[in-house]
């Protein structure tokens, strides 16, 4: 997210009546300057469309315009920011992760300590069978007294154990319970380091209210390997380890502003907010060189890789799930051999 403050907002609006809104992107300046004046060209260019200067539209524009600038203007502007700024959506994915963690180790400890409990168990028994041994052959008054010792010792052992166990039990149930409850509300999908389901959703609803209140242009891109090319994969991992590249890939050549979600089954989805269906299809179009400008392996075997790409208008007329469903209809008709894309159609008509 990028903060201005009134001070710099100020500094910039003198200089560009001085000098103009335009930077020149081949002269190196003043670092906070050159932001400043960027920014307010971010501004400038949202209040020609109409936009509202909300902090979620002023990132979404900011990225947008630098895109259209010179790679080496672009990596200045990208090193003046914080890159250890994060949203709240970011930084509660990156919980998410810890809880998990979190989570597996809870469980590494109820095991260990499950099985600590089993060896007393065994080693009661132990002692039970030597003691049988002994009264056969020692002094039974000798034998009596130290086996009941011994038995005591054992047993108050035991009951102390179980003690113990029906706690950590008892805590090991709440902390799956809450941790359950963080899991039916989480946003992040672990295995693929990108959004789920569940919170794509909700961020396609959000700028479906959006679109209808001020009436912007967003689409929704769906990329899937296809099934043939994950049937030469002999194991579940091996698919798996293949899509998580293409979510990596998407994660790539997507913006910050974009969300990035496994939608299901394998297929990823990428709502691109404060774009047009031709920004679209040119994202598209970056999206499958790179993807299929990537050598894949899985072991020693090289991958020929062929997505399905479907691309969605956003539109306002229309519900989240019959967007979705517009996208998924045109998926198996896209392919290397095929169209790269198709737009999707709502009621079989073209959108």
């Amino acid at each position: 997210m990028v903060r201005l403050s009134k001070d710099k907002l100020k500094g910039g609006s003198e200089s560009k009546k001085k000098q103009g809104s335009d930077i020149d992107t081949n002269t190196i300046q003043n670092p906070n300057e050159e932001l400043e004046k960027f920014s307010l060209q971010v501004l400038k260019s949202m209040a020609n469309g109409g936009v509202p200067s909300t902090p979620s539209n002023f990132q979404v524009y900011f990225e947008k315009l630098l895109e259209s600038k010179p790679i080496t203007f672009k990596k200045r502007i990208k090193e003046y920011l914080n890159d250890d700024e994060m949203d709240a959506d970011e930084y509660r994915a990156k919980l998410e992760k810890e809880i998990k963690k979190g989570f597996i180790q809870v469980k590494e400890i109820v095991r260990v300590v499950s099985t600590i409990y089993k060896n007393l168990n065994i080693m009661k028994k132990i002692f039970k069978r030597r003691g049988d041994e002994l009264k056969s052959n020692s002094s039974q008054l000798s034998i009596d007294s130290t086996l009941g010792k011994l038995n005591d010792d054992i047993e108050k052992l035991t009951l102390l154990t179980q003690r113990q166990m029906n706690t950590l039990k008892e805590h090991y149930s709440k902390t799956v319970d809450i941790l359950k409850n963080v899991e039916d509300k989480a946003i992040f999908d672990s295995k693929y380091s990108v959004y789920n389901k569940k919170y794509f959703l909700y961020a396609l609803e959000k700028e479906l209210d959006a679109i209808k209140l001020y009436n912007h242009k967003s689409t929704v891109v769906l990329v899937k390997v296809k099934d043939k090319v994950l049937d030469k994969m002999v194991t579940t991992k091996e698919r798996e380890a293949l899509r998580r590249n293409i979510a990596k890939l998407l994660m790539k050549t997507s913006r910050r502003s974009d969300t990035v979600a496994h939608y299901d089954s394998g297929i990823f989805a990428v709502l691109m907010r404060h774009t047009d269906l031709d920004s679209a299809k040119k994202a598209s179009d970056r999206i499958a060189e790179l993807i299929y400008g990537t050598s894949f392996f899985i072991g020693e075997m090289e991958v020929e890789m062929d997505i399905e790409l479907g691309i969605v208008p956003i539109d306002a007329k229309h519900n989240t799930e019959e967007i979705v469903v517009a996208a998924l209809d045109v998926l198996p008709k896209t392919g290397k051999d095929k169209d790269i894309y198709l737009v999707g159609e709502f009621d079989g008509r073209s959108v």
